[in-house]
């Protein structure tokens, strides 16, 4: 069915009228580049040399470039993150450590829509996807958020922004076809009336299976689990959604925007049956569907601006130890204003609920397995001019939940613009993580010691929320205008983080008994080498130290923690346009070992070859991962674990 799929794609991929590629492929200067205008860090559009935070902006050129085919895969371009693929439709993601499949200390959004599983409060990466094309940019704010962005904003947040419909007319055909990852997508963009403008997109992909790693135990033991086989981890996907922009007035601005999508998910789950010593591996295929709605309006106020923003979402998995359904309603709503000469104040207010059903098994199961639950929150953020090169932001958010109460985020921070083409900026801030349903209401059953023996770790209603206080410092510089630095350290101080409590031989009850102090710093550099030459690269160094407090009887969770990322990762990128229409491109990676999931050390080297025999056509050829056969990037916490293959694919992108 996939061939024929892309059979038909293709089909439609040469038929019909030209328009230009060139806009895509223009690359900005990096005098544009500091220049790009962001919005995460201050919830208002702002040039990106002026932001007090460490953020790193992921544009449409980067990740074209960078032959990245997944939106997890795209944000390995951004330094501090680490990006680990555990098989072939599972990642980690996580920004100054504590990475894990179900880490909850990263706060991701789509277009101002959060996308994080209230299970767990982190991200099923395999169905969070878009047409990448329509991608504007990603903003990666490495650090906390929670003044802005409320809970799980801690250790950053990923803000993945889509282009307007204005910028999206005509029609766009891409296939891809390669040894792991096959695609087909469609999107086409029209004038409605003056100023009105409509995109809609549809997009299929299949991706083929890995090979299991031998570097998981508990795999070892079973005919299933044999290192070399078959993964049974393909994927396939089937999803389409549309965008609407309306200018309702000459300062009103509406915009609509919806997507929908239908997936099967191969998997082999790590499962508990009744009397049977040790695991039961389970190959399977999960069933993945949802939908989500987005209303926004913005009127412009003078010098400010009012916008509500509404937005609904299910999402339904059907997996051999947990089916769910989960829907989430959320309103929010900002008001950006000046108070004199010297202040400009940003507050706003939002109200969340989450509703649904958790249909457990042997494996896992849930105290409470429907249920719903409401959040509501006031912010409020004042940046103060002290002098023209010198402003000072001090704001908080109030977040109130069910499971912890009402949570305080503040922070404060400070920029100094030294001149044109350099800043200095340093950062403190709070920021908590509040309960999941996971750390309150799970009973999961980890393996059988005897027929009648089950280790399991459990959820605790006394489970509180973890807290950070974060103490960051940067530097930005642009030199001789042909080379960008920017420069970001961090001290972060966490208590209550989440322990395993001995309660009896084999039960674990989550409790918050333990500390951590991390401390890193992240390098980078864009350098214009020649005018058709650029080179990026960046150096990032993490420290995890970790260790229990009074009264915690955890052995367990220090080395989980200290080892949940690398303390080392460099990359470095170069884009040669060796002709007007021929770019090379070459991508290298460093990861250093990660040590709780005795994850050796990596270096990945991509390559792409792009040709555009016309204005409105390019063909290119794409390797991943090819300086081994296969390596070995995260252990499965639930699911057998995968290693990353060698891979190509050709790709042909064509507008009309």
């Amino acid at each position: 069915m996939t061939r024929r799929l892309l059979a038909a794609a293709c089909a439609i991929a040469f038929s019909g009228n030209a328009h230009a590629l060139a806009s895509d492929l223009t690359q900005l200067s990096l005098e544009e580049l500091m220049a790009i205008e962001i919005s995460s860090v201050a919830k208002k559009s702002q040039r990106l040399a002026e932001a007090a935070a460490a953020i790193t902006v992921i544009t449409a050129e980067d990740i074209q470039r960078a032959g990245l085919t997944s939106l997890p895969e795209a944000l390995r371009l951004a330094p501090g993150v680490h990006v680990a693929q555990i098989d072939g439709n599972k990642w980690s993601v996580s920004v100054r450590g504590l990475g894990g499949r179900w880490a909850g200390q990263l706060l991701v959004l789509m277009d101002g829509r959060t996308i994080y599983s209230p299970l767990f409060g982190g991200v099923y990466w395999d169905v969070q996807d878009t047409l990448l094309e329509d991608i504007e940019r990603i903003e990666v704010i490495r650090g906390p958020g929670g003044t802005l962005w409320g809970a799980n904003a801690v250790n950053g947040v990923i803000n993945i922004i889509t282009k307007k419909a204005a910028d999206t007319q005509g029609g766009l055909a891409s296939i891809r076809a390669g040894s792991h990852d096959n695609e087909a997508s469609f999107r086409y963009g029209l004038t409605l009336g003056e100023g009105v403008h409509l995109r809609g997109y549809a997009k299929v992909n299949a991706r083929e299976p890995f090979e299991l790693t031998d570097h998981a135990p508990y795999q070892a033991g079973s005919p299933i689990g044999t290192p070399g086989r078959d993964a049974h981890d393909g994927w396939a996907m089937r999803r389409a959604g549309f965008r609407l922009d309306n200018p309702l007035s000459g300062r009103d601005q509406f915009s609509l925007q919806g997507d929908v999508y239908d997936g099967d998910v191969d998997q082999t789950a790590v499962t508990v049956a009744p009397a049977v010593i040790g695991n039961v591996l389970v190959r399977e295929t999960a069933r993945v569907n949802g939908a989500n709605l987005l209303a926004r309006w913005q009127r412009r106020l003078g010098e400010g601006e009012l916008q509500v923003q509404l937005y609904a979402d299910r999402a339904e998995r059907r997996e051999a130890v947990l089916r769910q359904r989960i829907d989430t309603w959320d309103l929010d709503l900002q008001h950006r204003f000046r108070l004199g000469q010297n202040q400009e104040i940003v507050w706003g207010g939002g109200y969340r609920v989450v509703a649904g059903e958790l249909i457990g098994s042997h494996t896992v199961s849930f105290s409470e397995p429907k249920g719903d639950t409401a959040l509501y929150n006031l912010f409020l953020q004042d940046e103060i001019k002290l002098r023209p090169d010198l402003a000072l932001t001090l704001g908080s958010k109030f977040e109130h939940n069910e499971y912890t109460g009402m949570e305080p985020q503040p922070s404060a921070r400070l920029l100094w613009q030294v001149d044109d083409s350099q800043a200095l900026w340093a950062a403190w801030s709070r920021a908590v993580r509040t309960p999941s349903r996971s750390d309150r209401d799970i009973t999961l059953k980890l393996t059988n010691l005897t027929p009648f023996l089950t280790l399991a770790y459990q959820g605790s209603r006394a489970f509180d929320s973890e807290r950070l206080t974060a103490y960051e410092a940067g530097w930005r510089k642009q030199m001789h205008g042909d080379l960008n630095i920017d420069a970001a350290a961090f001290y972060y101080d966490y208590d209550d983080i989440r322990s395993l409590e001995p309660a009896g031989a084999t039960r674990y009850v989550f409790d918050n008994l333990f500390r951590l102090k991390s401390y890193g710093f992240e390098l980078s550099g864009v350098w214009q080498a020649t005018p058709d030459w650029r080179l990026r690269a960046s150096y990032s160094r993490l420290q995890l130290d970790a260790g229990p407090k009074p009264g915690s009887g955890d052995s367990l969770s220090r080395a989980l923690i200290e080892g949940s990322g690398p303390r080392h990762q460099f990359q470095l990128h170069s884009q040669w346009q060796l002709q007007p229409a021929l770019d090379l491109d070459a991508m290298l990676y460093y990861v250093s070992r990660v040590q709780n999931d005795a994850v050796g050390a990596y270096t990945r080297l991509d390559l792409r070859l792009a040709w555009r025999p016309r204005k409105d056509l390019e063909l290119s050829l794409v390797g991943q991962n090819l300086l081994d056969d296969r390596h070995f990037e995260f252990t499965g916490q639930d699911s057998a674990a995968s290693d990353v293959p060698r891979s190509l694919y050709a790709q042909a992108r064509w507008r009309f």
